[in-house]
């Protein structure tokens, strides 16, 4: 190795390799959990510095709380083993500063720039410029743009806002240069599997695969993804035969989709964390797999494509889905007064972090226990819409949260864990009073325990600290026909007897799933969810109803009396 020269071997997963190895313009990353997306976040920001110096990046985020807690401390995590540091003004070392002025003596970016105060600044003049979504959504103009969390964004305002940035120093670095930059004003989007209609815009560029070579990329990935769940039962049975039947199996079909960039150079790529099982380790997804209710670890885990059901319960359309509520200003405190400490920021904090939440207000929360998992949704009634972010005159129910545990073998311990996390996160929540809305199921005593389920999560909340108002509806469910007709009427927003209802897109997603994928059917001119996913694993998802359970036992506890008063007033059919 030659003197004064810095070498560091650096291992990359199949999934990372895949992508980075492959020129391309406008990229889409759609890996799943534990797969690598924050190193690829970080190559792609240091191939940047690298190329275009003087150039600008920007970071197109929701928030610039999600920029400061979830994207910045991924990606220079990555950045600080290729040797990156932050300034020490001290010691007068350092590669970039964050949200100031540059050091004296480096390079300055080829656009001029008004305010330091959303950059990130890099010695050779590249200049990284986060964009959000929740107030900074223009910026200069910019040679390249990389969004993280891209399921967050709305879409339409990143296209009228954010996207018309990416249009300078074409003479520098475009097809006016002499040495153009391929990549140059292109994007690389990066995201978990998307969960709603509106979030489905980043698979709509996978298309090409079929167009251009006739492979039905999800159709294969699905099955590939099923496939893995088989490969995981296999392995827990210890049935080594099977386990190589299907692992080679589904060995052939990854092949059948070998991933490859379009002829206008569109780069679209799933992966999952078989990708990066060198590293995490097959116990690592056996464990995720025991602890996660199956759904979740499908999507979370795995990456499955999920879609909206058709003759779906529940009517919710984007009035409903989608707000980000990150406390910015708690965040942007936060990272100052740690000198923007990328691992505290990184930490995943408490509910200070969430502006939808109301910490001088009590919560109102609702089980839903399970044989084999057991769900929390957690909400808080405002006036003020976190959708339109306007004051309002008429009460808004926002679901801020969502918590699930699967069953342990002691009667309790499910309980007790799920009372736990809720009671952890809102450990600094200030108002220590919360509206318990009985799950009927949980009053009933197991064989084997002298308290019910009901009786113990109060007590837990208790030992906690809280105070506990407790809530239960008539029977022990809520009529599916009426309760159909009640969200028929609250998601249509045309009677000021309801409430309008909001749901947070990040906090709730596994809600957003299970009201997406819970079906209406219909008997004797009566409508009824479709129940038949809870009780057969061969039906994906298995725990569709269940998070939409515990929303469907508040709600109609506290307005199915409205609705039984306009009977004579409901159309049936609605």
């Amino acid at each position: 190795m030659e003197e004064n020269v810095w070498e560091e071997t650096i291992s990359i997963n199949p999934a990372q390799a895949a992508f980075l190895m492959q020129p391309y313009k406008n990229g889409y990353v759609i890996y799943s959990r534990a797969t690598g997306k924050s190193f690829i976040t970080g190559a792609v920001i240091d191939d940047n510095i690298r190329v275009m110096p003087r150039g600008i990046t920007t970071l197109t985020q929701a928030t610039i709380g999600q920029a400061l807690t979830k994207t910045l401390p991924s990606a220079f995590k990555m950045l600080e083993m290729l040797g990156y540091r932050q300034w020490d003004p001290v010691r007068k070392v350092g590669d970039y500063v964050v949200c100031r002025r540059p050091v004296e003596g480096w390079l300055k970016p080829y656009e001029h720039i008004m305010s330091y105060e959303y950059a990130i600044s890099f010695s050779n003049g590249h200049m990284l410029y986060i964009l959000t979504q929740g107030g900074n959504s223009r910026g200069p103009n910019a040679d390249y743009n990389i969004t993280d969390e891209a399921l967050t964004l709305d879409k339409e305002k990143f296209d009228q806002e954010a996207a018309p940035t990416n249009r300078g120093n074409e003479h520098i670095f475009g097809r006016r240069s002499p040495h153009p930059v391929y990549k140059h004003h292109g994007n690389t989007f990066l995201s978990s599997m998307p969960y709603t209609p509106e979030q489905k815009w980043l698979l709509e560029p996978a298309r090409y695969y079929e167009e251009e070579r006739g492979i039905r990329l999800f159709e294969v990935w699905n099955k590939i993804v099923r496939l893995q769940m088989q490969l995981i039962d296999a392995r827990l049975a210890e049935d080594v035969s099977l386990f190589r039947e299907i692992w080679n199996e589904t060995v052939r079909l990854r092949q059948s989709i070998t991933p490859f960039v379009s002829r206008d150079g569109t780069f679209f790529i799933l992966g999952s964390i078989f990708d990066n099982i060198a590293n995490v380790g097959m116990q690592y997804i056996l464990n995720q797999y025991k602890v996660m209710e199956r759904l979740s670890f499908m999507i979370e885990i795995l990456n499955y494509m999920v879609d909206k059901i058709d003759s779906c319960y529940y009517k919710l359309d984007e009035r409903h889905v989608y707000y980000n509520a990150t406390n910015d200003d708690y965040i942007r405190d936060l990272a100052e007064n740690t000198d923007y400490d990328w691992k505290q920021l990184a930490d995943n904090g408490d509910s200070r972090r969430d502006l939808d939440c109301n910490p001088m207000q009590s919560l109102e929360i609702t089980p839903d226990w399970g044989s084999t998992a057991s769900f929390l949704e957690v909400a808080q009634e405002r006036n003020y819409d976190f959708v339109t972010r306007q004051l309002t005159s008429d009460s808004i129910d926002n679901n801020i949260n969502e918590f699930f545990v699967k069953r342990d073998d002691e009667e309790d311990t499910m309980v007790n864990a799920l009372m736990d996390k809720f009671c952890h996160y809102y450990r600094n929540h200030l108002n220590k009073h919360v509206h318990y809305y009985r799950d009927r199921y949980g009053d009933a005593r197991r064989a084997n325990a002298k308290k019910s389920y009901n009786q113990l999560a109060v007590e837990r909340l208790e030992q906690h600290g809280w105070t506990v108002e407790q809530h239960v509806h008539a029977g022990m469910e809520p009529p599916q026909h009426d309760k159909f007709l009640l969200w028929a009427s609250i998601l249509a927003e045309k009677d000021e007897r309801f409430p309008r209802k909001r749901f947070n897109g990040n906090k709730c997603k596994y809600t957003l799933i299970s009201m997406n994928n819970t079906r209406v059917i219909e008997k004797d001119g009566r409508f009824e969810k479709d129940k038949r996913s809870e009780r057969n694993k061969s039906i994906l998802p298995e725990e569709a109803t269940h998070l939409g359970d515990a929303v469907d036992k508040r709600i109609w506890t506290k307005y199915g009396h409205l609705i039984r008063q306009g009977y004579g007033f409901v159309d049936a059919r609605v």
